[in-house]
């Protein structure tokens, strides 16, 4: 199961909250920006606690993948 949403004023980026069993990954994709320029794709585990727009700046301030 995903659900999809974006952030106000970050055009580059999309994010995608994924429930995995019991437990629930923040994925980030950041557009190529230009020419020789290679899309992002980062992720993160979110804690019951988490504001997924909160981890989403977080996660676009320092990428990072889960495992």
């Amino acid at each position: 199961m995903a659900s999809s949403f974006s952030i106000h004023a970050r055009q580059h980026w999309t994010f995608q909250l994924v429930l995995l069993g019991s437990r629930l990954r923040l994925e980030g994709c950041r557009a190529s920006s230009g020419p020789g320029d290679e899309p992002l794709h980062c992720s993160t585990w979110l804690r019951p606690q988490d504001a997924p727009s909160d981890v989403a700046h977080e996660l676009m301030a320092h990428p990072s993948c889960c495992l």
